[in-house]
């Protein structure tokens, strides 16, 4: 597995989106491989090559496992430090590693639909084993052999009442590997799920972000709207005071001249003001 790249910068997210992508496609390998071995164990009847498939399909399984969580945590990295990011940079990264996630969340589901499928086909192959040597078994007492952690003892208590003993012992050990092939696909089912539901709730959250800065960025866009308009009032109301000022000093203007003429008019004796004066006398 490639070590994370330093997600703190733009290139170095982008080369970690990259090694997630490599990472998501060796785990669908991983599970062609898996695939193949349940495929070709499902048909086997040689003990020797069942114990060499079992060991290969543990390999297999752990490696992916592994893999899994890797990608699980990784993303989680990201996810924390995409709020430390700028707008435009920060919808980048998320829409990167959303496409990451849901490749990712369909590459779990695949792997447990056929674990699922292959977990059916393996018990109904130990109920036909069991049916060989025991034709009257109910469903019940498969279910119990299958699922008991004791299948052994289950097995043989339920053969002593069988028909055909001869086989039993042959088929004893064909339900004794097919139940452990069953609990560690159960036990793969399990961790799948707990998987699957830790990424579906990371995709969840991060939902949860995007609408908390949606919903920001139309309260602020809200809030630069009715700015804008108090600006836009502010400035006519400006404008409107700034007229009525200049109205006032021109009127003011007017007055003082008129005020000057009058005064100078009767003050410095127009002779029009003094022959009326004169007559009077």
């Amino acid at each position: 597995m490639q070590p994370p790249s330093d997600i703190h910068n733009m290139q170095g997210f982008f080369d970690e989106i990259e090694k997630l992508k490599d990472q998501v496609r060796v785990i669908n390998e991983n599970i062609d491989e898996i695939e193949q071995i349940h495929n070709s164990a499902l048909v086997s009847f040689n003990e020797q090559q069942w114990t060499q498939m079992s060991a290969d399909l543990d390999r297999w399984k752990n490696d992916t496992q592994k893999r899994n969580l890797d990608v699980k945590n990784r993303l989680r990295a990201i996810e924390a430090s995409n709020g430390q990011f700028n707008k435009s940079d920060g919808q980048i990264r998320r829409s990167q590693s959303a496409a990451i996630k849901k490749r990712f969340l369909d590459t779990i589901q695949r792997y447990q639909d056929i674990e699922r499928s292959y977990q059916q086909k393996y018990r109904q192959r130990v109920e036909r084993q069991i049916r060989i040597v025991k034709p009257e078994a109910t469903e019940q007492e498969i279910d119990n052999i299958i699922d008991s952690d004791e299948s052994n003892q289950v097995f043989t208590q339920s053969l002593m009442q069988a028909s055909r003993r001869g086989q039993a012992r042959a088929v004893l050990s064909e339900v004794q590997n097919r139940h452990d092939d069953i609990k560690k696909i159960e036990k793969t089912i399990v961790e799948l799920h707990q998987l699957f539901m830790d990424m579906q709730m990371l995709v969840e959250q991060q939902g949860e972000t995007i609408d908390q800065i949606e919903e920001h960025a139309e309260t602020t866009a809200v809030q630069m709207e009715e700015g804008t308009k108090f600006v836009t009032r502010a400035i006519a109301s400006a404008r409107a005071t700034r007229h009525k000022k200049w109205c006032c000093f021109v009127i003011c203007i007017i007055l003082a001249v008129v005020i000057a003429i009058l005064v100078w008019w009767f003050a410095f004796g127009h002779p029009g003001v003094g022959n009326n004066t004169n007559n009077n006398q």
